[in-house]
């Protein structure tokens, strides 16, 4: 069966897929060979993957997975923790979306999935959302945190629609990634954004002052005004894979530069003599939150791949608001 344009994967569901086939959506289920020699990956099959396909209408099936441009992943939860969660493929643009209402911000988790994206090589919007719901003297905090990570950043309510202009103008014709925690407005977002999605909201749960699940699976949308936008279900926590402990302090943009000044070129950033980012902290020209979710990260990357750093936790609060 031959097919005009590449077939790719709007949806993946245990071993059955839905995949784009000449505009329309088929469902196609993997051949058994592709869990073959299957190591690192939970699955084989990623929403974004462009794939080559076998079959009739009634009886698709994928037999290969083309090469990807990038992948942007997770470690995998449970007994699987030792394995890559592979959440989205192919794409342009990961916008980690954060709340200033209710799940509260946390510079932890911004954190963890904007070094995921830097290690993937892919560009990153830090999106703090619920702005209507936030203290302006915190968002000026977070704003100030973020200005040398790397990562652009964008004030945004849904539900009062600040900065949905702005945002459009930063998906427009490309195809994005939508992540954050459980609760923070992604659905809502993705609605404001295109409203003929109308995707299922919830609101937050107030007794564990954390979000509730309205997404349960990873799925691609076709966005009005070209584009397309692949949204997640929410995570109660994020853990980046396959980082080397060694190169982590790399994937923080302001702690790269402020590298290049160290006594020691391979420094860590972690009690060295003369470290540039010590001094920088001391004066007040490096973000406390970001240092400590650094030395959290690193510590959990060390006990995963291997380190000789110590394993003691950082100290402190972190960005959390409390409500």
């Amino acid at each position: 069966m031959e097919f005009q344009d590449s077939p790719f994967v709007v949806r993946v569901d245990a071993r059955q897929c839905e995949v784009m086939v000449d505009g329309e959506v088929r469902k196609a289920r993997m051949r058994g060979r592709l869990f073959e020699n299957q190591c690192i990956d939970k699955a084989p099959v990623a929403v974004g993957d462009r794939v080559v396909l076998s079959g009739g209408a009634s009886d698709l099936a994928i037999d290969k997975v083309l090469p990807r441009s990038n992948l942007f992943a997770r470690r995998a939860a449970g007994d699987d923790a030792d394995r890559r969660q592979i959440l989205a493929t192919n794409v342009d643009l990961v916008v980690v979306v954060n709340s200033l209402g209710m799940p509260a911000f946390s510079s932890i988790v911004a954190d963890r999935m904007l070094a995921a994206c830097s290690f993937a090589g892919i560009p990153a919007l830090l999106v703090l959302n619920k702005i209507d719901q936030g203290k302006r003297g915190k968002l000026r905090k977070y704003e100030a945190s973020y200005a040398n990570s790397g990562a652009d950043v964008l004030q945004t309510s849904a539900t009062e629609n600040i900065g949905v202009e702005e945002l459009v103008a930063k998906l427009k014709g490309k195809t994005s990634v939508l992540y954050g925690l459980s609760g923070v407005g992604k659905s809502t977002l993705m609605n404001a954004i295109d409203p003929s999605l109308n995707l299922e909201v919830r609101e937050a749960s107030v007794s564990l002052q954390s979000g509730r699940h309205t997404t349960t699976f990873t799925r691609w949308y076709p966005l009005a005004m070209g584009g397309a936008m692949i949204d997640t279900p929410g995570v109660r926590k994020f853990r980046p894979f396959g980082i080397p402990p060694h190169e982590l302090r790399l994937h923080y943009a302001e702690m790269r530069e402020l590298g290049k000044e160290c006594k020691y070129p391979a420094c860590m950033h972690r009690g060295e003599p003369d470290c540039a980012v010590q001094k920088a902290l001391d004066d007040g020209d490096f973000p406390p939150s970001r240092l400590r979710s650094y030395i959290e990260i690193l510590n959990e990357l060390e006990e995963a791949y291997g380190g000789t750093g110590s394993n003691e936790k950082p100290s402190g609060p972190d960005h959390k608001a409390r409500n």
